[in-house]
């Protein structure tokens, strides 16, 4: 079983989705009503949740850790509510909506896998936001990848995209309260794996685990642009959230470089 850590739903990429302009082949599903969480997700975390959604689809079942309901499946319907409720949901052990949620389809979890389970938390260990809530309630259930420790995001992402090709499931060991795994940076993921994890990544898309990252449009475009979200200067949460809905396009800005000598 694997509990995947959300993505951020405030930033640019949720600009785009809640963009009314945009012809993005994602924004496109999401108004068709065809959007998934696992797809929003994969499109607004990119490479890192992709990675986690294709590990946990190759090796088990899985849920998301969401801001505000709990947990969820990766195929729940995703849409423009559901998107707005989790950009102001707050991921942290201090609020009380996001900590009863999870605690109690957690603990609903712990009651149907059995004791001998084992529940690997493909998200940040270094912080309480989720082992602080998970573990009192899973013990010793509750594995993380030994791996993680040391890498950023990207590194994980593609970590784990790599395994999922290879077939070769990662190392997990359990957590213990109090303590948080760290560790030096490991040495970069080898180059030559990167056809076969892209190759891995292609075929997930194809099965509806991710989609495209970056501004891809339905029909190609005269001209790129960069979207830039509008938010409200002071402003906090829902308030702050209405602005990201004024998003504007404008060209990139071009770059003049010296002649080579």
């Amino acid at each position: 079983m694997f509990l995947l850590s959300p993505a951020y739903c405030g930033g640019r990429r949720a600009a785009i989705l809640l963009n009314p302009a945009s012809e993005a082949a994602t924004v496109l599903e999401l108004r068709s009503g065809k959007m998934t969480l696992g797809r929003a997700f994969a499109f607004m975390s990119g490479l890192y949740f992709r990675g986690k959604l294709t590990y946990a689809e190759r090796f088990g079942e899985s849920y998301v850790i969401t801001p505000t309901r709990g947990l969820q499946r990766p195929s729940l319907p995703f849409n423009l509510k559901l998107l707005r409720e989790f950009a102001i949901g707050d991921v942290s052990v201090d609020n009380p909506g996001y900590r009863r949620a999870l605690e109690h389809d957690v603990a609903a979890l712990a009651r149907r896998i059995g004791d001998d389970a084992q529940v690997v938390l493909l998200g940040s260990v270094a912080t309480g936001k989720y082992v602080d809530v998970l573990l009192p309630i899973l013990g010793d259930r509750l594995r993380y990848p030994v791996s993680f420790i040391g890498r950023g995001d990207m590194s994980r992402g593609g970590l784990l995209l790599r395994s999922a090709a290879s077939g070769e499931e990662l190392e997990y060991q359990p957590l213990r309260a109090g303590l948080r795994p760290r560790g030096p940076r490991p040495p970069k993921l080898d180059p030559l794996t990167r056809v076969a994890a892209t190759t891995q990544s292609l075929r997930s898309r194809s099965r509806g685990v991710a989609v495209s990252l970056g501004h891809e449009t339905a029909a190609p475009a005269r001209s790129h642009g960069v979207v830039e979200p509008a938010l409200r200067a002071g402003a906090s949460g829902a308030e702050r959230l209405r602005a990201i809905v004024d998003v504007r396009l404008r060209a990139r800005p071009a770059v003049h470089r010296p002649p080579k000598p």
